[in-house]
């Protein structure tokens, strides 16, 4: 057993209330064997990775934080559809799985598989026939990065049959001493959250003031239960060419894209950014989300795109800043029943005045393009991050080797056109270009 993160649980608690299982998307060309013999192998090499034979333990009355414990990959986490699709319809199907959430204490991850699906995107090629593979994991599991080395993991393991394990500790038992490990704990955990609050009052003026937030817009709602998925692959190179990085060649494009959605009033937009924490940490959780300015004031391209590349670049720098520090310093030594407790108190239900973002962005590089599912290549990936009361619209940015998979969840509450949105944004995406 091994006793959560702060951080992990905190997400783990947050899925309770809104959904926010990943779903790792990856179109492969056809594989040389059938789909339910890959889906076999795939259940085989699970079994030969660390975080997939894991699940959740939940300590009675949140006396502590959740273990992870040893749990055995089941034939039943890995689903296999043969219908004939295209990809717009698998994205349909896709969709509809948002609502299927995972139970972490029974399973932390499911695999779906899909083929044959026509019209994969290729990048600026043609479209193809091939097979899609979605991980549905908890994201206690592991956040984007680790999550994306979750699925290599996958895909690289050997195929190997493996005698299981033995039982376990007996669940009475285990809840016997995490229960008391909590009693514990509390005390000390209790005093340390009261010392480290003084600390972060004592540095709080130290620490740089926190930009403004964004006006509300018709995005800024509750999304409802239905999803809509978009999907845009690229070649790396169309987005790298005016000189810019990945993601904010991406955000130039949102730039552009999204005050055409929206229409007049748009003076003032910015995005919420997942960043990546590059420090080491046990943590799988590791990374914040911050507010970037997408500076709608910048009429030409390359000067918006510097823009916003320095606003990432302090991004990551302000995450070093002694209160920040300090404040998740807080966060570590709260006592787990407290933690838990404020999760659930928090009000979703009152629209704030501001967001951090009008829109969500994920961005993640899953490496190079060396996987493949049993002689199928690899042809793209992408994820769609999760949607939340206040967020109708996240985009993804995912890329593998030489493809870049930008991705729209939306709902037909928030953009039933969101077929308009999307031409928008690939006009965005050659704006460079011309």
């Amino acid at each position: 057993m091994q006793r959560m993160a702060a951080a992990d649980a905190a997400s783990y608690w947050m899925s309770e209330r809104i959904a926010n299982d990943q779903f790792l998307l990856y179109g492969f060309a056809t594989p040389a064997i059938s789909l339910d013999e890959c889906a076999r192998r795939l259940l085989a090499r699970a079994r030969h990775v660390d975080d997939l034979c894991l699940r959740i333990h939940d300590v009675p009355a949140s006396a502590d934080r959740p273990y992870w414990v040893s749990a055995e990959p089941t034939p039943d986490q890995v689903r296999v559809d043969t219908t004939t699709r295209t990809w717009s319809s698998c994205l349909d199907i896709v969709g509809a799985l948002v609502a299927d959430q995972l139970v972490p204490s029974r399973a932390a991850w499911r695999l779906h598989l899909f083929g044959p699906v026509a019209h994969l995107p290729a990048g600026d090629g043609p479209p193809v026939t091939g097979v899609v593979v979605v991980l549905q994991i908890s994201h206690a599991l592991g956040d984007g990065r680790r999550a994306s080395q979750i699925a290599r993991d996958l895909f690289d393991a050997p195929y190997l049959e493996s005698v299981g394990g033995g039982g376990g500790v007996p669940g009475l038992i285990r809840d016997v001493g995490t229960l008391a490990l909590g009693a514990l704990r509390f005390p000390a955990e209790f005093v340390s959250t009261i010392r480290r609050g003084m600390q972060v009052a004592h540095v709080g003026g130290q620490a740089n003031p926190g930009k403004p937030g964004y006006p509300l817009t018709t995005l800024n709602r509750n999304p409802g239960s239905r999803r809509l998925l978009r999907v845009v692959v690229l070649d790396r190179e169309r987005l790298t060419a005016s000189g810019s990085p990945v993601t904010v060649a991406v955000l130039v494009a949102i730039s552009q894209a999204l005050p055409r959605y929206l229409g007049d009033g748009c003076e003032r937009l910015g995005v919420e950014l997942t960043v990546g924490r590059s420090d080491k940490s046990k943590t799988r959780n590791n990374f914040r989300n911050v507010g970037i300015d997408l500076h709608l004031e910048a009429d030409e391209p390359h000067e918006r795109a510097r823009l916003i590349r320095d606003e990432i670049d302090a991004a990551r720098a302000a995450d070093a800043d002694p209160a920040r520090v300090a404040q998740r310093r807080v966060s570590e030594a709260t006592p787990a029943i407290l933690a838990h407790w404020g999760i659930w108190a928090f009000d979703l239900d009152t629209r704030p005045e501001t967001v951090t973002g009008v829109t969500v962005v994920s961005s993640v590089d899953r490496g190079a393009a060396d996987v493949d599912l049993d002689g199928g290549e690899i042809l793209f990936t992408t994820g769609f991050p999760a949607l939340s009361p206040v967020q109708g619209l996240t985009h993804g940015v995912h890329g593998i080797g030489d493809r870049v998979a930008v991705s729209v969840t939306t709902s037909p509450e928030i953009m039933p056109d969101v077929d308009r949105y999307m031409d928008l944004l690939r006009a965005g995406f050659d704006a460079p270009r011309r």
